[in-house]
């Protein structure tokens, strides 16, 4: 294993379903941890779903961080950004990654605000890679190249955030 901590993501669910985004959204975090030699992991929190953890296992989680309390029962912002901003700063992941969905795009800005982190949102793309800085000429390495159409979609603008930990980013279903 590297010394770049896990790849993260949320797992959205409902009524103690698995939002079909969060899984594809595994698949996509499996391979961004696999090039970074991570680990991955995803966040689960709800009321009675600790079930759902071996879907999320078998989906290419190495790991679940499960919070799991009748008052996670519905998805409310400030409760679930503050459980997951406690995470985050527990154990320190290099990417956290949610779906842009109407969850993801609610609570991810609340959890990158409370971590004074950058956050790409409606990312069409994520790759991990290099990148030099042209003022300084400092390169960072494995860092998170954030893909999303700009200026109405008739550009596609690549983001980095190699000062800040971890880099967030909502990504599109598909």
């Amino acid at each position: 294993m590297s010394d770049v901590g896990p790849v993260w993501v949320f797992a959205e669910q409902e009524e103690a379903t698995l939002a079909e985004v969060g899984l594809e959204l595994l698949s996509r975090g499996r391979e961004l941890a696999d090039t970074l030699g991570t680990r991955l992991a995803a966040l689960l929190l709800g009321s009675g779903v600790e079930n759902l953890t071996s879907a999320l296992i078998a989906q290419g989680a190495d790991d679940v961080h499960l919070a799991d309390d009748p008052r996670l029962e519905h998805y409310s912002t400030l409760p679930y950004a503050r459980v997951l901003t406690d995470l985050i700063r527990k154990h320190e992941p290099h990417i956290v990654l949610f779906a842009s969905s109407h969850i993801g795009r609610d609570l991810a800005p609340r959890v990158a605000s409370a971590l004074r982190t950058g956050l790409t949102a409606d990312c069409t793309d994520l790759r991990i890679g290099s990148y030099t800085d042209p003022q300084t000429g400092t390169t960072y390495e494995n860092l998170l190249l954030q893909i999303r159409p700009a200026f109405g979609g008739n550009i596609i603008a690549q983001i980095v955030s190699p000062h800040h930990r971890p880099q967030m980013a909502t990504v599109r279903e598909g």
